[in-house]
């Protein structure tokens, strides 16, 4: 229940805002944040607000973020707020519960009763369940108190209950001291993001008026203050309520007011008894709060002298009292002042007491604070063991980057010789690799692989070497033969009778020959795995190796033989949920993406993140994959609002550099659709390129389009230049150039006619280079076995990977229709680029690929107008139109307006009497298109020259050109010009 609240002074208008937000008189779903200075006045405005939504009839629920002890104990607010709502509401809190399991180690005693590890997905999903289920029952409003003190398991969930909102009426207000932030504060990047979530209010707190300041100092104990005394008061107080409190109570007792307020804060607690002052210096090492057993413990005091003592501060406002039994002190500053207070030598007595005391019972305190104490106290074992502890329990409620914080705090505390060292590096890098972030697990790794204890056993050293080489793979931060270095090494040191160890190292091995492209030796190894697991008894194992020999398989380009053995690797892991099924299906998708059959990839790749999600894996590796190839898929189909649902993620859990991969998967939407690409966004996607070269190619494509789009080849072709060094840095040759070829080229020959020489030589230069990547692609797909009835390379490819085989027919299409508009180029025929689009259109209808059939429908438009057939023309610039609209492609649009508004359409659509040309502009740029000059055109034409330049600047306003190049170009691609 909310405790009595004084009246607020000064805060109307803020009270009736947060009542205004939370819909007091009108509930409804709503979140809100408040900031404001240490003092100002939160959490008064909220208690009040607390207080008001009581009366009217609403249920409300509080937790409190700590500092100190309570900073290293995931989800400690929502400890607070469950255990509450199973007061107020016993039945939801049961049944959620039994349906949701996670939600129980959020219950008083649950984190020590669970053996079971819950990820934090879990743990978000039962507790937006609860609030949901209970705030049917009445309007919920839910308090989080400091949360620049939040552990960061802690902030994630805020994050996700503030972004999916709550469908009944539940007001979720979170509190946090705005000076205690600054740049590097871990609350900080957090408020970024709730900044931009739809719907989040925010509410600052400004310092009150002098006023108000006033009516706080002179009411109750200091209404009989000297006026003067009343008004230095307000002065020093700044607006801020709680000093001009502590400085008001001060001066009523007697004290100077002058000096700091720590030296105020002082003198009031110097007021105190012996024993009280005793309880208050032994709290404030525990943090703002300490349960009543644990205090009694480390003071050494009776009951009835701690609660006299206790009695003694809250009468004096130091302490307030809690339930259950704990003591807090009533503002964290009280505790910052007496901490600093302490004496180097009390203190370490102090944390040797509260070591002892929670070592002897475990009950009395979670292990991270086990863990302050005894490190403090100079016993960096029994701190390393708690931390271990205190790490297993935050990844039992779904806290893995708490873990990561309490056993690299461990392994501070170690000697490189410690035995255990091996053991905690190997669970930090686990913890690592569970929250996300797969360079701090390899990073973890390696630092024990390059320094060694010196009793590190051989079996140990080959369990870090091969996992580490797992997670490299990762991403692209290791040099191509490092992985297979540490797994050759790993081999040699495993024992080589059976065992699991050397299975796992088998397994590792194998991954890395494929990955290297040693086939055979991969197939080799993994039969003798594959084997291995079959004596062992390690089902789980074997699937894992044929999993990864699938791409043995795959790299024969026998995509038949593949699907034969994904279909048997899904019928022997039947329906339930395993991890392995997100890749394997993740395999299936890709494969049916090489055969062109896009429909049936999109439904494995969704398959692969419905496993994911019911796992609560969404942004493991293959997890993750699935659902951002599943959009650009769904893009490809022509499902561009199923693209944008898969590829807009709100979710706050997921980590760099997925979430950059994600936002440039989604450019590819907008950069379609017409919207313009900001360098920001731009430049927050390349921060991660060295780390993956899939974000590379994912930022590359809509880029060119973007810089294109916006006239700027230059950028376009600075932008492909960097993404193909660091492609051949990590990856070495890679498919994906041939579609930025086609891309590249596409832009290139819209701004043919406009390029200056310098830039127009860099074009065909940096063309020309992407060019022969292309050629060496289209010639050699893949190393390894050939199909013997492909015997062509173009058979290869169309049969083994049909995305490269359309975009290379486009990229030669591009490349003619370069020619075609540069007037210092050769002029290919109209029926060879005739023959070049239709190959591109029908390449493209082959692969599925919708917006890219339309475009190349609309360039085989203007080819067929330049050829004469204007009927056709006309039919496939309307089949473009009816795409381009549907999925609102704004430069597609563009495209066929500029084709069918010019004369010789014939549709009529955008065209003017006053636009067409007459028979002698026709026969003016016909020789304007010959590249003759005005007085030649006027000589060849028996006019005088000003006439012929008349006639020139007729033609160039009435085809929108801005040059006699420029028009040329436009004449060819309207059919204007034989």
């Amino acid at each position: 229940m909310t405790p009595p609240v004084r009246d607020l002074v000064g805060r109307d208008a803020d009270l009736a805002r947060v009542a205004e937000i939370i819909g007091l008189d009108d509930p409804h779903g709503a979140g809100v944040v408040v900031s404001g200075d240490a003092g100002i006045g939160k959490s008064s405005l909220l208690a009040r607000a607390a207080q008001d939504a009581e009366a009217a009839g609403w249920n409300v629920a509080w937790g409190h973020c700590v500092g100190q002890a309570g900073s290293g104990v995931a989800h400690l607010p929502f400890t607070e707020i469950v255990t509450r709502l199973q007061q107020l509401a016993p039945e939801v809190v049961e049944h959620q519960v039994a349906t949701r399991p996670a939600l129980g180690v959020l219950l008083p005693g649950g984190r020590e009763e669970t053996t079971t590890t819950h990820s934090p997905g879990h743990v978000a999903e039962g507790v937006h369940a609860l609030l949901t289920a209970v705030g049917e029952l009445a309007p919920l409003l839910v308090l989080v108190e400091d949360a620049h003190w939040a552990d960061h398991s802690s902030r994630d969930l805020l994050t996700l209950l503030l972004t999916r909102g709550f469908a009944t009426p539940v007001a979720l207000v979170i509190t946090y001291r705005s000076d205690d932030l600054h740049r590097r504060h871990p609350l900080h990047e957090t408020l970024a993001v709730w900044a931009r979530i739809a719907g989040v209010e925010r509410l600052d707190l400004h310092p009150l008026a002098d006023a108000a300041i006033h009516d706080i100092v002179t009411r109750d104990g200091g209404r009989h203050l000297d006026e003067a005394v009343a008004a230095e008061i307000a002065r020093r107080a700044e607006g801020n309520p709680f000093f001009a409190e502590e400085l008001t109570a001060s001066a009523v007792s007697g004290r100077p007011v002058a000096g700091g307020l720590g030296r105020v804060l002082g003198a009031r607690i110097d007021q105190l008894t012996p024993h009280a002052q005793q309880v208050i210096r032994t709290m404030s090492l525990a943090g703002r709060t300490v349960g009543h057993e644990l205090l009694l413990r480390v003071t050494g005091l009776t009951e009835p002298e701690l609660e006299a003592a206790v009695a003694d501060a809250v009468e004096h406002h130091v302490v307030e009292t809690r339930w259950p039994p704990a003591y807090a002190f009533r503002h964290a500053l009280l505790g910052e002042t007496v901490t600093d207070d302490l004496l180097p030598g009390e203190r370490l007595r102090l944390h040797r007491a509260y070591a002892g005391a929670l070592a002897s019972d475990p009950t009395l305190g979670p292990a991270s604070e086990l863990a302050r104490h005894a490190a403090a106290a100079g016993d960096l074992a029994t701190a390393v063991a708690a931390s271990r502890d205190a790490a297993r329990g935050d990844l039992a409620v779904g806290g893995p980057s708490g873990a990561l914080e309490h056993l690299e705090q461990a392994l501070s505390w170690m000697a490189e010789s410690a035995p255990e060292r091996d053991d905690v590096s190997l669970e930090a890098s686990d913890a690592a690799l569970a929250a996300g972030d797969v360079m701090r697990s390899v990073q973890l790794l390696r630092d024990r692989i390059e320094h060694p204890g010196a009793d590190q056993t051989p079996v140990v050293r080959a369990r870090l070497l091969a996992t580490c080489a797992n997670r490299s793979r990762l991403n692209d931060m290791l040099a191509p033969d490092a992985g297979i270095a540490m797994t050759t090494e790993a081999l040699s040191l495993v024992p080589e009778e059976d065992g699991a160890e050397r299975l796992f190292v088998l397994t590792a091995h194998t991954q890395q020959l494929v990955d290297n492209r040693r086939y055979g030796e991969a197939a080799a190894l993994g039969e003798e795995a594959s084997a291995l697991a079959e004596r062992l008894g390690l089902s789980a194992a074997h699937h894992e190796i044929r999993t990864v020999l699938s791409r043995v398989i795959e790299i024969h380009d026998d995509l038949d033989a593949l699907e034969r053995h994904i279909d048997r690797l899904l019928a022997d892991l039947g329906d339930r949920p395993d991890p392995l099924l997100i890749r394997i299906h993740h395999q299936a998708a890709t494969m049916h993406h090489r055969r062109g059959d896009l429909h049936r990839a999109l439904e494995s790749y969704d398959r692969g993140a419905a496993v994911a999600r019911r796992l609560h894996l969404d942004w493991a590796p293959f997890a993750l994959e699935s659902r951002l190839i599943g959009g650009l898929t769904a893009y490809e189909i022509g499902d561009w609002d199923g693209a944008q649902r898969r590829l807009h993620v709100d979710d706050p859990l997921l980590p760099q550099p997925g979430r950059a991969f994600f936002d440039a998967a989604l450019m590819t939407v907008r950069v379609g659709r017409g919207e313009v690409l900001g360098e920001d966004e731009i430049a927050a996607v390349r921060e991660w390129w060295h780390v993956d070269g899939f974000g590379v190619v994912q930022l590359v494509m809509p880029a060119v389009e973007h810089y294109g789009g916006q006239g700027d080849l230059t950028r376009a072709l600075d932008i492909a230049q960097d993404a193909v060094a660091q492609l051949e840095r990590t990856w070495g040759r890679f498919h994906a150039v041939v579609r930025l070829s086609a891309l590249l080229a596409g832009q290139a020959a819209t701004a043919a006619p406009h390029l200056d020489g310098a830039l127009r030589r860099r074009a065909l230069v940096d063309l020309e280079t992407l060019t022969a990547r292309a050629d060496a692609i289209v010639q050699h797909p893949q190393r390894g076995v050939r199909d013997p009835s492909a015997t062509t390379p173009d058979e290869v490819l169309v049969r083994s990977n049909t995305e490269t085989w359309a975009w290379d027919v486009r990229l030669r299409a591009e490349l003619l229709r370069l020619r075609w508009r540069d007037p210092r180029s050769d002029t290919p025929s109209p029926d060879s680029m005739v023959r070049a689009w239709q190959d591109s259109v029908d390449a493209f209808e082959r692969y599925g690929h919708v917006h890219e059939t339309a475009r190349s429908r609309v360039r085989l438009a203007a080819a067929l107008r330049a050829a004469g057939d204007t009927g056709r023309a006309r039919h496939e610039a309307e089949l473009a139109r009816v795409v381009a609209a549907r999925l609102g492609a704004a430069p597609l649009l563009r495209e066929v307006d500029d084709l069918t508004a010019g004369p010789g359409a014939g549709s009529g659509v955008g065209t003017h009497d006053d636009t067409e040309l007459t028979a002698r502009e026709h026969e003016v740029l016909g020789l304007v298109a010959r590249g003759l000059s005005n007085g030649q055109i006027g000589a060849q034409l028996f006019i005088s020259t000003k006439t012929a330049s008349v006639h020139v600047s007729r033609i160039l306003a009435k085809l929108g050109a801005a040059s006699r190049t420029e028009a040329a170009a436009i004449g060819r691609e309207r059919g204007l010009v034989g």
